[in-house]
């Protein structure tokens, strides 16, 4: 299943633009939303396996909480990202990943969010819960 079908089975929806969106802040300004309404989601290489982590966009993860749940990691290089995911950076969608999943439980505050749509000119909407659902997402303050 592709991702927008994922993303719209889950009652979200794509929002394709008509310029390139790599950063919080052009995806905030493309869709008339703040920083905090945008997600982040990133890869990381750990020692037993790569995760995807997703946060808010106006915060960054907080390396040492990541390594107390995962082990020793570092962000993982564009080409691994591709590699691992199939998705690239600043494209990368917060369902679809098959990767173990990490998001940040300030989210939980949060009923919908903007993040990745697939490719750097798509965002999606979609719900906080279905992202912990479709992922079988873990929830941990990592910021």
């Amino acid at each position: 299943m592709d991702i927008e079908k994922i993303i719209i089975s889950l009652g979200g929806e794509i929002i394709i633009l008509d310029k390139l969106v790599k950063t919080v802040e052009q995806a905030a300004k493309a869709t008339g939303s703040k920083p905090e309404d945008i997600i982040k989601s990133l890869v990381f290489i750990g020692e037993k396996e790569p995760v995807l982590v997703i946060v808010p966009g106006h915060k960054k993860v907080n390396l040492t909480k990541l390594e107390s749940i995962v082990g020793r990691c570092r962000l993982a290089k564009p080409s691994e990202v591709e590699k691992l995911t199939g998705f690239t950076v600043g494209g990368m969608p917060p369902v679809g990943v098959p990767l173990r999943t990490i998001v940040d439980k300030s989210l939980l505050k949060k009923n919908v969010v903007i993040g990745g749509g697939g490719d750097i000119n798509k965002l999606c909407r979609i719900g906080v819960d279905k992202i912990i659902e479709f992922q079988k997402a873990e929830v941990f303050d990592v910021t």
